[in-house]
C-alpha cells in the first residue's frame, strides 16, 4: 500500500475515533467541549435528539370515588399506557389519549408550583382536562356522589426508585345537582410543592 493510502487510513481512524469520543463527551451535560466543537449537535449526536428536557419519570393518574354512604374508595390508577403488540405499528389511536394524558399531567405538574392560589389551579386547561377525564372516561359505581385524583411519578424500570406524590386534587361532584360538601375547602396537598415529598408507594 502506498504511503498515501497509509496516511488515509490512519487519518480516517483517527477521525471516528475522534467523532466518537465527542459523542461520548456529548451525553454528559456538565461537558461543554464537544457543544463547542458542534454547538447545533448536527454532527455530533446527542441522546436528548427529540427533546431538550426528555422525560426521565412516567407520570401516573390515580382516582378515587366517595359513595353516598361516606366510604371512600382506593385509589385506582388510570394507565397512561397500554401493553404493546406488533399491530399497533399500523394502527394505534389509544397513543394519541396516552400521550395526551402525559403531557397534561406533566402541565398540571408545573403549573402547580408556578400558580400559588388552589382556586386559579382548578381553572387552568390542564386541571380541566383531567378532571373531565376522569369524570366521563373512567367507569364510576352507581353510588358514587364525588371523585377525587392525584398525579405522582415512578421510575417504571427503577424498582429502588419511590413513587412521588405531585399533585392532589380536591373532591368534585361526579353529577351535576350533587352538593359535595368536602370541595368546600382545598385538598390537602394541593399544590405541588407541598404534596412533593410525600411517599405513594402504597398507592401505586
Amino acid at each position: 500500500m502506498s504511503a498515501i493510502g497509509t496516511v488515509a487510513r490512519w487519518a480516517a481512524y483517527t477521525f471516528f475515533a475522534g467523532w466518537y469520543g465527542l459523542s461520548v463527551l456529548q451525553q454528559m451535560e456538565k461537558t461543554k467541549l464537544a457543544r463547542k466543537v458542534d454547538p447545533t449537535s448536527m454532527a455530533i449526536p446527542n441522546w436528548r435528539f427529540f427533546a431538550p428536557l426528555p422525560a426521565r419519570h412516567d407520570y401516573n393518574v390515580l382516582h378515587r370515588d366517595r359513595l353516598r354512604d361516606g366510604t371512600v374508595t382506593e385509589w385506582r390508577e388510570e394507565s397512561l399506557a397500554t401493553p404493546r403488540s406488533i399491530s399497533q405499528v399500523l394502527w394505534h389511536p389509544r397513543r394519541r389519549v396516552e400521550k395526551t394524558l402525559f403531557d397534561v399531567a406533566s402541565e398540571l405538574f408545573q403549573v402547580s408550583k408556578e400558580i400559588d392560589d388552589p382556586r386559579r389551579i382548578q381553572l387552568t386547561v390542564s386541571y380541566l382536562s383531567l378532571l373531565n377525564h376522569i369524570t366521563n372516561r373512567v367507569p364510576h359505581a352507581d353510588e358514587t356522589e364525588s371523585i377525587q385524583f392525584l398525579v405522582a411519578h415512578s421510575a417504571a424500570h427503577e424498582e429502588r426508585v419511590e413513587p412521588q406524590l405531585l399533585f392532589l386534587s380536591e373532591w368534585h361532584a361526579l353529577r351535576a345537582g350533587t352538593v359535595d360538601v368536602a370541595a368546600a375547602e382545598p385538598a390537602p396537598g394541593t399544590r405541588g410543592s407541598d404534596a412533593g415529598t410525600e411517599n405513594t408507594e402504597a398507592l401505586l
